[in-house]
């Protein structure tokens, strides 16, 4: 039921983002900024090279950057610590990209006579307001320089006056090819569509809700073809068509899902708002991309199974649904490390510590990875396969299946034992179902009165008997007086029956008996 709701409303969590705080997704972020009290760059041109690094990095980033986010927020210095210091860093960035394309070189260094007093200003006037001036005054604080407190106040005040104006043109020249054609058509609607409603610009709202339409149309176009290609490919492979065909509804959500996210930029939301709508989509791509993987597993294992029906060994037959659920638990991690990196940005960081968590998982789960190491000695050693009698130190049974931390017994009085895979590496496996003869070993008593002749006319009876048996092995028996039992003169029979199952073994054996 679950992926049939997510097929169906795959846009509700897009849609409802927009209602929830950026901070509920960048809080990480902006904790750690805030923490920046003291400002550490050594001179204006590094003050400014790390804010507008840092801003571009983190606004164009598909993932909550914290590390990036920190150092734009540590030119701040001390006024890091401010409340509403992330949304000041986001509209000065803004404002800067819609004054002028900033010249690194214009900016001082250490040691520079223009900073000995520990105070620098750099103005520029908008192209869209040349009687306006955006004045950047940097002073040195403890040890480091940073934005004065007084230019920071000054910032949503520029905001408001240049956030409809688009960027200028060098920096619009470096904009990725959607954004640009985003800043040209919305420079050519009517001012209407750009009076804001709710958050967003009227056009904006039109944009999200076009992209709805168009993705639920994507989905319906290419569930079709793949329905179509999936019957199709059935009719060539032993798999039926719906097997085949379980991936299409989780494969179209997932082309809409990467639609979705390519042409979000040509909505032009501010950068919380677009953060929020690209995480929301990335997390609907995850569940997308795990849905859809798991579906082809499912038609791959299906094929592998088919082909190892056809086979005579039963080893494969054990192998599929093991390659089945490993690949399935791979595909869970990735996804949610991909879900993890779209909250921290921080992809090594999460991988890092998978690994020094594997370590104490490692430790308190020590049986478990025992029983795992059992698992690949059963897949590489080979010493039983599904269906073979076998014997584990006290327990007998037929192998009824196989799994990553233990394997099924169905015993003689069809009860099920489920034994430890570590077992198989610290006990001897008796394999009965290896087995190519059957041995069958007992003594035939005969009353004392019996003479000598009658005794050697018996034992070559009983060998004839074997020799005309059609499941006895003819060049392996044994018949002959063996010793002198308290009332009987005993005579030794051994041979083989030549069969590895059970049931032939003791029908042959009462055959012979009977004979």
């Amino acid at each position: 039921m679950m992926p049939d709701l997510l097929r169906r409303w795959w846009f509700a969590p897009l849609l409802f983002a927009l209602c929830v705080p950026a901070h509920a997704l960048q809080g990480e972020a902006g904790a750690a900024g805030s923490t920046a009290a003291v400002a550490s760059q050594s001179d204006p041109r590094e003050v400014i090279s790390d804010f507008l690094s840092g801003m571009k990095t983190y606004t164009r980033s598909e993932f909550l950057d914290s590390s990036q986010h920190q150092r734009a927020l540590s030119t701040f210095g001390s006024s890091s610590q401010r409340k509403d210091a992330e949304k000041v860093a986001l509209e000065l960035y803004a404002v800067l990209n819609r004054t002028a394309l900033i010249d690194i070189e214009e900016f001082p260094t250490a040691g520079d006579p223009d900073i000995t007093a520990g105070r620098w200003v750099w103005a520029k006037s908008p192209p869209s307001d040349p009687d306006m001036e955006i004045e950047l005054v940097f002073t040195k604080q403890g040890g480091g320089w940073a934005f004065v407190g007084g230019t920071l106040d000054k910032v949503a005040s520029w905001y408001q006056v240049l956030k409809d104006q688009p960027p200028v043109g060098e920096f619009l020249d470096d904009l990725p090819f959607l954004d640009r054609k985003r800043w040209e058509f919305r420079n050519s609607l009517p001012q209407g569509m750009r009076d804001q409603a709710f958050i967003l610009e009227n056009w904006q709202w039109l944009g999200i809700l076009f992209l709805v339409f168009f993705g639920v149309l994507a989905e319906r176009v290419v569930t079709l073809i793949v329905s179509r290609l999936a019957r199709r490919a059935a009719g060539r492979v032993s798999i039926d068509e719906e097997t085949f065909g379980s991936f299409k509804r989780p494969f179209a959500l997932l082309m809409v899902s990467a639609i979705f996210r390519w042409t979000l930029p040509l909505l032009g939301l501010e950068p919380e708002h677009h953060r929020i709508l690209l995480f929301a989509a990335g997390f609907v791509l995850a569940v997308a991309g795990v849905w859809t993987a798991y579906r082809i597993v499912d038609v791959i294992c299906a094929y592998l199974s088919s082909k190892a029906s056809m086979t005579e060994n039963t080893f494969d037959d054990m192998l599929v649904p093991l390659l089945e659920r490993t690949l399935k638990i791979l595909i869970t991690i990735v996804g949610l490390v991909y879900v993890a990196s779209l909250l921290s940005g921080d992809l090594y960081g999460i991988i890092a510590g998978l690994s020094i968590g594997s370590l104490a998982v490692g430790f308190a789960a020590k049986d478990s990875i025992e029983n795992l190491f059992g698992t690949f000695t059963v897949l590489l050693d080979k010493p039983f396969a599904l269906g073979d009698y076998v014997a584990v130190g006290s327990v007998e049974g037929s192998i009824e299946k196989v799994g990553f931390r233990s394997t099924r017994l169905r015993t003689g009085y069809n009860s099920l034992i489920t034994v430890p895979n570590s077992r198989f590496i610290n006990s001897d496996v008796d394999n009965y179902g290896a087995r190519a003869y059957r041995r069958i070993k007992t003594t035939l008593g005969l009353t004392y009165d019996t003479p000598p002749t009658k005794l050697e006319a018996f034992c070559e009876g009983v060998r004839e008997l074997i020799r005309r048996h059609p499941h006895t092995r003819k060049d392996s028996f044994h018949v002959y007086v063996h010793e002198f039992g308290p009332n009987s003169i005993d005579v030794m029979l051994q041979c083989h029956i030549v069969t590895t199952d059970r049931s032939t073994e003791l029908q042959e054996r009462e055959r012979l008996y009977l004979d």
